[in-house]
């Protein structure tokens, strides 16, 4: 669907696809402090939350872009709750959007396939840690306003279906430009090695003007950009859980063996973003807090993507 069309269906985009085109370091600078300002005059709240965030986490994710949070990681028997709810349910894959039944014998040029955002919005321990009050604490100081949550996804790569030498869109180095200030939450639901897609993803590059451009970016590009030191792959065991701001240079590495399950939520000044959900999809729990869930869940104020 062309950016005109998705605008016309659903005009709140008009932001997304504006702010995307901002490249020039000091007006998207400028953007952002201004998008800030208006988020957080508006929720009352300059980022500085009553609730405790994680300090270590902050600071690491203003000077590197990349924080882990172990105390948050997921143990064997919440996993284990996670693969037998998800268990036979159907998938998408991420290309085609072709619905499939499920991952059990799934055909081999099948590579990346993902669960419905009402299956995984509806997955009780994984809505739950995203809206950990610690981590929602550390997100809003670090976007310095309340977050909206714009999108969840949870998702298989299947490296024992790679082809040799094909590479996705998202395969290769790219910067992501979802909001004016973001960040991204990721879980590794199984064991993740390089060979099974770990991330990979350059420290300090979400401070950095280079290869700001639109586009992907080769890996020589990177290497001659950044140190050496700065590429950082993220290996863990399932459960290990870390923040992002993916507007960093980053990528996953090539899959060529196993599989890797991986939950992701993007936390954004605004919900207004393409993989967001066109209207409310299911009853706002009393738990949550209506505002940032507001985009995905309904009966709270303002739900229909304000």
């Amino acid at each position: 669907m062309s950016v005109l069309m998705q605008i016309v269906k659903r005009p709140q985009l008009a932001y997304y696809f504006g702010q995307k085109a901002i490249r020039h370091p000091g007006l998207r600078s400028w953007c952002a402090r201004k998008m800030t300002q208006w988020v957080a005059g508006r929720t009352q709240t300059s980022g500085n939350s009553s609730q405790a965030a994680d300090k270590a986490a902050l600071q690491a994710l203003r000077d590197d872009g990349i924080a882990f949070l172990p105390e948050l990681n997921l143990d064997a028997a919440t996993l284990a709750e996670v693969h037998d709810y998800f268990k036979g349910k159907p998938v998408l894959d991420l290309y085609s959007g072709k619905q499939l039944a499920g991952i059990e014998n799934l055909a081999a040029n099948y590579n990346k396939v993902a669960y419905s955002t009402v299956d995984t919005l509806s997955c009780q321990p994984l809505l739950a840690l995203a809206n950990h009050p610690t981590l929602l604490a550390t997100v809003a100081q670090y976007l310095g306003a309340k977050p909206s949550m714009a999108s969840l996804q949870t998702w298989w790569t299947f490296g024992e279906h790679s082809v040799q030498g094909q590479k996705h869109y998202d395969d290769v180095y790219h910067r992501d430009v979802d909001d004016l200030r973001f960040v991204k939450l990721f879980i590794y639901l199984t064991d993740t090695t390089v060979s099974t897609g770990a991330h990979s993803f350059i420290k300090g590059s979400h401070r950095s003007n280079q290869l700001i451009r639109r586009g992907p970016i080769t890996d020589t590009q990177a290497q001659e950009s950044f140190a050496g030191s700065d590429f950082v792959t993220v290996t863990g065991d399932a459960g290990t859980v870390f923040l992002e701001d993916t507007w960093g240079v980053h990528r996953p590495l090539p899959a060529t063996t196993g599989r890797r399950l991986i939950f992701s939520v993007l936390y954004g000044l605004t919900p207004w973003v393409p993989q967001s959900p066109a209207r409310p999809l299911l009853p706002m729990p009393e738990t949550l807090d209506a505002y940032v869930n507001r985009s995905h869940f309904f009966n709270s104020p303002g739900s229909c993507s304000t």
